[in-house]
């Protein structure tokens, strides 16, 4: 069964980069193959204890299957930004999070696989972007595999998806209403305080490295957005900054668009008014270090000798005409999905995020991601 997903996927990839279509045509048919043997291997799940090889097949298969339909996706599907949380790929999400919770019905307390931890981050991500609010039962990452500075980041992380689910369900017109966006505001302030904690536990060697360009000619440009880019000592040092920099745009948004809510209500005092900026600054600010981790971790800069004394200069060298690699694209998809989405950003930074985003889909064969640079993409 993985194998058939890998073989289908694959051809869709091949399909989608290359422009050919006999490759899409057999992924096609190898897809519904493996969406009649999925569907009966499934079935089972409900007569007999669930092996966790099977779990583990299952999730990993129904993921491939997600992926796919983003590489088939067309932009003409989306007629509106609204449009973006029906999607036909979330009908595989909602399979996962039955099999999900299939395997913690059943697990007895083992050990969670690396499959059935990054599935569940999966669905947390899903789970955003389709403002659904989280069951009960999938909040605890510990449960799942996650632990230390990992767990740290989930913890404010399933905060975060339901406070923002808490934001966009408020009632309108009503009395209840503005009392429970002031408990939201404080909410996302408390996650603000907990999420400047965790990154205050970064080791000395996750330390970021300014570097900057020559500044000339226009910017923003292609994977460049100004002149100053960061380096790390390690990519996935660089990939958990960019994890710090999307969640303090989305809370920072979610902080700004309560109190617009305020604004409405009534006259703004000097404090919500000081509030407000601040969380627009905060939006600008994050993006803009966001934005200085995607040249390194997308490889079009590699600094050459950041480890010499500190009294000589790093040097650094450009690499951006070379092919995007897949497996770098897929550090900062997430994170620019974010920064793409997000609501209360500046339009030119917004633009370039989504722009970049674009690119990043591109050159995995994700239709979906390239849709980013049209007017339908949607907003969190």
């Amino acid at each position: 069964m993985v194998d058939l997903a890998l073989s289908s996927m694959a051809l869709a990839v091949f399909s989608q980069t290359h422009r050919h279509e006999p490759a899409a045509i057999q992924a096609t048919n190898r897809y519904h193959s493996l969406l009649l043997t999925l569907q009966k291997r499934i079935g089972l799940f409900e007569t007999r204890l669930t092996d966790e090889a099977d779990v583990d097949a299952c999730l990993l298969v129904i993921f491939i299957m997600a992926r796919y339909e983003t590489v088939l996706f067309r932009a003409n599907h989306l007629v509106s930004p609204n449009a973006f949380a029906l999607m036909q790929n979330w009908s595989h999400h909602d399979g996962a999070m039955a099999v999900l919770k299939t395997w913690l019905q059943q697990s007895d307390h083992k050990p969670a696989s690396f499959i059935v931890k990054h599935n569940r981050r999966g669905l947390l991500k899903s789970a955003l972007l389709r403002n659904l609010p989280l069951p009960d039962w999938i909040l605890d990452g510990s449960r799942f595999g996650e632990s230390g500075m990992e767990l740290g980041y989930d913890r404010i992380f399933v905060r975060t998806i339901n406070t923002h689910y808490g934001l966009t369900s408020l009632p309108l017109d009503s009395s209840s209403s503005t009392a429970e966006a002031e408990r939201l505001y404080y909410d996302a302030q408390s996650l603000t305080e907990d999420l400047e904690d965790w990154v205050a536990q970064f080791p000395n060697e996750w330390s970021i490295q300014r570097h900057s360009l020559e500044n000339s000619g226009t910017w923003p440009r292609k994977h460049f957005y100004a002149p100053m880019f960061y380096s790390f000592q390690k990519l996935g040092y660089g990939v958990a900054w960019s994890l710090y920099f999307a969640a303090r745009m989305l809370i920072s948004s979610i902080r700004l668009r309560l109190l617009g809510l305020f604004r409405q209500d009534t006259q703004p005092s000097l404090s919500q008014r000081a509030q407000w900026l601040e969380s627009a600054d905060d939006i600008e600010k994050a993006a803009d270090g966001l934005a200085a981790t995607v040249p390194i971790c997308i490889g079009r800069v590699k600094v050459v000798n950041d480890r010499v004394p500190e009294c000589i200069e790093p040097t650094f060298e450009l690499a951006t005409d070379q092919i995007l690699e897949p497996h770098l694209a897929h550090l900062l998809i997430w994170t620019l999905t974010i920064a793409s989405s997000v609501a209360g950003m500046q339009p030119k930074q917004q633009a370039w995020f989504r722009t970049e985003l674009a690119e990043l889909g591109r050159s995995i064969g994700s239709s979906i991601l390239e849709c980013a640079e049209t007017d339908r993409w949607g907003t969190l």
